[in-house]
This record gives structure tokens, C-alpha cells and sequence, in this order.
């Protein structure tokens, strides 16, 4: 559950570091915690890819 979820949030903490991490939990609005207990759904994925990528300013699906 959640493991890709959980991914996303390692991508986001290794290239922006801790408080990024913190600032793109408010953005999408589940903190890490919540997020790897939820379930892997395709449009949840889709959502908090986008979302990181946004935040990021580039592309992660390359390293999902």
C-alpha cells in the first residue's frame, strides 16, 4: 500500500530536501505518513505525480 506514493515523497525529499517535502505535503494536502498507508490507485498516482512535478519543475516519471 502506498508505495509508490512513498516514492514520490523520497523523490520530492531528495531533491528539495526536508522542508520541500513539507511545503509539497501542503500542497497536496496528505502528509507522507497518510499517504503510504493509502492505496496505490492509478488516479491517485496521477495526481501526486503531477503535482510533484509541478512543484519540482521537471518531470519524475522516469524515476517511478
Amino acid at each position: 500500500m502506498g508505495a509508490k506514493l512513498g516514492k514520490i515523497y523520497d523523490i520530492v525529499t531528495d531533491k528539495k530536501g526536508y522542508e520541500g517535502r513539507m511545503q509539497f505535503a501542503q500542497q497536496i494536502g496528505v502528509a507522507k505518513s497518510k499517504a503510504v498507508k493509502m492505496k496505490d490507485s492509478e488516479e491517485i498516482i496521477r495526481k501526486f505525480t503531477a503535482k510533484a512535478n509541478e512543484f519540482l519543475g521537471e518531470s519524475i516519471d522516469h524515476l517511478l
